[in-house]
């Protein structure tokens, strides 16, 4: 099974680059879990391009694809899984909140099911640097979440992959291009009965997060319309 890994940026020039490395370093030393790299630059107004050129030049399986305006994480990721050759595409956040030393338990779980997520809940996860309000926050949020059905997944954990074929069914009609895109792929792919695979993972809580504890309750009260927007969609 060959992996596409998307990293979504929207002006990352601080932490990218790190992260960026460290990716490289991991498919040097296992070149079989990552067919290509794709950076999709969510019309960042910073460094974010030329850093990603300036790798390509020296990395050839390193793709760079540039939205010409902030379009939402979930519309970059989008464009990343309608490019992907890989047969599985596995997306994480350029922070480097999840290490790429992760991506085995996401290749596993794709062994044997349609989609795998990162879970920072369940047991065996460990959570680090994590403030109180944001963990707090974070279990409210995923209580609120158990009334649609998607109590068990983690959501707004920025670690997920799909088998292609599934990852483009479920990102073709995509309505929330920002921070609720999760919400709606987790709740399509219940609703079409993908077989999901959750495993716990390591993360740590970076500086410069672009979704804030203010965000997070203004997103959750978009969750209900949301969710009767897709109910409709489906049918």
């Amino acid at each position: 099974m060959t992996t596409s890994l998307i990293i979504p940026a929207y002006n990352e020039e601080k932490r990218l680059p790190q992260f960026l490395d460290s990716v490289l370093d991991y498919k040097k030393n296992h070149p079989n879990h990552i067919s290509e790299v794709i950076v999709v630059d969510d019309g960042s107004t910073d460094k974010t391009t030329n850093i990603v050129r300036q790798k390509i030049t020296n990395h050839p399986n390193i793709r760079l694809i540039e939205l010409s305006r902030n379009r939402g994480k979930g519309a970059a990721i989008r464009e990343g899984v309608m490019r992907a050759t890989g047969d599985a595409v596995v997306f994480i956040d350029a922070d480097g909140a999840t290490p790429i030393s992760e991506l085995p338990k996401m290749i596993d779980a794709l062994k044997s099911a349609d989609i795998g997520i990162g879970n920072r809940w369940i047991s065996g996860a460990h959570v680090h640097k994590s403030t109180v309000l944001r963990h707090f926050a974070g279990w409210v949020y995923k209580q609120y979440m158990s009334l649609f059905g998607l109590g068990s997944i983690d959501t707004m954990c920025g670690f997920k992959g799909y088998k292609t074929d599934i990852g483009r069914a479920l990102f073709t009609d995509l309505l929330e291009n920002r921070w609720l895109f999760d919400t709606e792929i987790a709740y399509k792919a219940i609703k079409r009965e993908y077989t999901i695979k959750n495993f716990p993972i390591d993360w740590e809580s970076k500086d410069g997060s672009k979704l804030d504890t203010f965000t997070l309750i203004k997103s959750g009260l978009q969750i209900f319309p949301l969710i009767v927007k897709i109910k409709r969609n489906e049918k």
